[in-house]
């Protein structure tokens, strides 16, 4: 469609010259693309050999880490074999008494509670002197 219209507005005269033009087009352009997907191999490519040198140094510093740690733990166990050894083979020593950890005297509350016996108290009675009554006369004054 493109065609017929380029056909038409420029004529048949123009036609080879246009088309040679589209085609160095077209060259520039694949040749821009194949550029940037090159570079940008290349770039990815280095950032690849970045991540696998990394990748392996972090490899090699764990296996002698993963080394050092197997060698002491062997290390470990045949001192502690040694020590065993050791205690298996001293023999006890008779005339001592063994030692024994010091310990707390717990401090025990008493069980039970002392009773406390009540003695007899004695019996007070108040020292009441009755009072005498006074007697009315029938008069109502006292002994007059």
């Amino acid at each position: 469609m493109i065609m017929v219209v380029v056909f038409l507005v420029f004529g048949p005269k123009k036609m080879p010259e246009i088309a040679r033009k589209m085609g160095r087009m077209m060259n520039e352009v694949k040749k821009a693309t194949s550029d940037i997907t090159r570079e940008f191999r290349e770039e990815t490519d280095g950032i690849k050999q970045e991540y696998l040198s990394a990748r392996d140094e972090v490899k090699t510093e764990t296996d002698k880490i993963k080394l050092e740690m197997s060698r002491t733990k062997a290390r470990v166990h045949d001192q502690l074999n040694e020590v065993a050894d050791e205690i298996s083979s001293t023999p006890a020593i008779p005339n001592e008494p063994p030692i024994a950890a010091p310990t707390e005297t717990p401090i025990v509350a008493p069980t039970e509670t002392p009773t406390v016996t009540p003695t007899e108290t004695p019996t007070i009675t108040p020292a009441v002197t009755p009072t005498p009554e006074i007697q009315k006369s029938p008069e109502g004054e006292s002994g007059k």
